[in-house]
């Protein structure tokens, strides 16, 4: 299959075009800067939030995978963020729409629910969270997702073209995991990291997923006979601490009603609904014995 990946030089891009590519599929990597994903196989350089270079990469594609985004709100006046994310979606979705390819896959955020960038503490309404939890943010990296899940809604309704959004927690490779896990059981005591604002694991309800499995879902969802546009949950069942998850809630998130099973150690986030629908579920999980050591 002819796929066009977004932020191919990107972190969860780049591993989702070399797993593609290792699968067989005829992978068209895109992205604003440079980079290596696999001999032979050439970076297209160019602006997403152009529509006329949008439209030049489109052509003859049967799927998009659209990756290529700023990951967090990282300006204080939340515009930056905002206008990037918005704009190249909506190009990139326009130009998808345009060439008639079958199904665009993109990358939203469990951040769209509004818990782990909020300046004040948020927390759930109840757990497990499902795509049915309102969302109730108060920055632009949450709003942004919420307005491309729209987007590809109206681009559905307009063309019939399929959209399917995931929403992805903390996604990257084991040791990355290990080291945010181990952070947020001595922050107290570690110096300040601007990679990691304080009680942001807790504030991401300690989910996490790894990166070959993120990859795995977007095949899964490009290579389906899914028809319509909508929005998953998709992220390990446990998650990155070894403290129960009942107590974790209990402790952070007093508030949030428990609806669910969270024994031992299961995520405040479910999954199901994308695992019934596209059947993959994660494969990858972090070793509960390594977790104790940190």
């Amino acid at each position: 299959m002819k796929i066009v990946v977004t932020g191919a030089t990107g972190l969860l891009g780049n591993a989702t075009a070399k797993h593609l590519i290792a699968k067989g599929h005829d992978v068209v990597p895109v992205d604003r800067r440079d980079g290596e994903v696999a001999p032979g196989v050439k970076v297209i350089v160019g602006d997403l939030s152009s529509l006329e270079f949008c439209d030049s990469v489109m052509v003859g594609a049967e799927a998009v995978i659209h990756l290529a985004a700023i990951p967090n709100p990282t300006d204080k006046r939340q515009h930056e963020v905002f206008s990037n994310n918005v704009v190249s979606s909506f190009a990139v979705f326009s130009a998808a729409a345009h060439a008639g390819v079958r199904i665009v896959a993109y990358a939203s955020s469990l951040s769209a629910y509004g818990f782990p960038y909020s300046e004040s503490w948020t927390s759930p309404k109840y757990v497990p969270v499902d795509e049915d939890h309102p969302l109730e943010y108060e920055e632009s990296y949450a709003l942004s997702k919420e307005v491309n899940e729209l987007s590809a809604q109206m681009w559905f309704s307009r063309t019939g073209i399929s959209f399917v959004g995931m929403r992805f927690p903390w996604t990257n490779l084991p040791d990355k995991t290990y080291e945010l896990a181990a952070r947020s059981k001595n922050e107290d005591t570690l110096p300040p990291d601007p990679r990691f604002p304080k009680g942001i694991v807790a504030k991401v309800l300690w989910c996490y997923l790894d990166l070959r499995d993120a990859a795995a879902a977007l095949e899964a969802v490009v290579m389906s006979d899914f028809k319509g546009s909508d929005t998953f949950n998709f992220a390990a069942p446990d998650t990155m601490s070894d403290e129960p998850t009942v107590d974790l809630m209990k402790k952070f998130h007093p508030k949030s009603e428990i609806r669910g099973d969270l024994s031992a150690n299961a995520a405040p986030y479910s999954s199901e609904r994308f695992i019934k629908r596209f059947g993959y579920k994660p494969q990858y999980l972090l070793d509960r014995a390594e977790l104790k050591k940190l």
